[in-house]
């Protein structure tokens, strides 16, 4: 008979998470970037098993983030593998702690793409722009899969959206807010920018709001936009369709290789209900600016 595999503990999520740490680290000529944002998956089962505790997990483990970076910089510990050829000579540039903390989110994968007692770990780095050649700035996503049997991963490189200009300096007013359940509880979403995403996210995909659910919400789901004169449009990005109280909106379309682009954009009243493939359903609500 089959030995079941062993569920992943805390101190053996924290191993894999330091070597994601160290694998995703970005040298600039002073200082050295790491990847501020962890999405960790574990098999729904054994999420379950700590479900309990999963905020005071997240808070140890930003915490250790910020202690292995101190040990890393006072060289009070020896490296090896990919950080030594970054630490062992004399002029590389310390590892910077991210000025706004760790984001470290511990969830079930409801993909059906880890086995019990695997981990996946995305972890994420904003890049900015390439000096030499313009472009986009960018996010780099480590993604990668831990058992017994060793760790795979992927890396990509994903483009960030680009951010609203301000002349008085970023306009952080309320635009919205998106009310839900889903299978982590209730939440209330303040809409603090003129676009937005939404969707299940956590596998190269950025989204604004991730909520948890069935694999009917597409990673990103719809989108949401508002103009300059304050009215909101809506476009569904999703492979099983979006609705307006009611309405089915344009349906996202796929393109060449089978690629999904979202549909046309919709006109949004408020207040109304978003509905999200018969799966999940947002409550929007538009706040008025002075």
């Amino acid at each position: 008979m089959a030995q079941a595999a062993k569920a992943p503990t805390g101190v053996s999520i924290w191993n894999a998470m330091r070597e994601e740490l160290l694998v995703n680290l970005y040298p600039l000529p002073y200082t050295t970037l790491p990847p501020a944002i962890f999405y960790v998956y574990l098999h729904p089962h054994d999420f379950d098993r700590i479900e309990g505790i999963v905020p005071r997990l997240a808070a140890e483990l930003q915490q250790a983030l910020s202690d292995e970076v101190r040990k890393i910089n006072q060289g009070r510990e020896k490296s090896t593998g990919v950080l030594s050829r970054l630490i062992a000579r004399a002029e590389a540039p310390p590892i910077e702690v991210p000025p706004s903390g760790w984001d470290v989110y511990i969830t079930a994968d409801r993909n059906g793409a880890l086995q019990p007692g695997q981990l996946g770990i995305d972890s994420m780095l904003p890049l900015p722009p390439p000096l030499e050649f313009g472009g986009p700035a960018t996010t780099r996503i480590v993604k990668a899969v831990v058992s017994d049997g060793g760790r795979s991963s992927t890396t990509i490189e994903v483009p960030q959206p680009p951010p609203a200009v301000a002349i008085n300096g970023p306009d952080l007013r309320e635009r919205a807010t998106l009310t839900y359940d889903d299978e982590q509880g209730h939440h209330q979403f303040s809409m603090c920018k003129d676009t937005l995403s939404v969707g299940r996210g956590g596998s190269a995909v950025w989204v604004d709001i991730q909520v948890f659910a069935t694999p009917k919400v597409s990673r990103e789901h719809f989108r949401l936009r508002r103009d300059p004169s304050g009215r909101f449009f809506i476009q569904d990005a999703s492979s099983w369709g979006t609705s307006v109280d009611g309405v089915a909106i344009p349906r996202a379309v796929r393109g060449d290789a089978g690629v999904l682009r979202p549909g046309a954009e919709h006109g949004l009243a408020s207040p109304c209900r978003i509905d999200l493939a018969g799966a999940l359903t947002m409550h929007f609500d538009a706040k008025p600016q002075p």
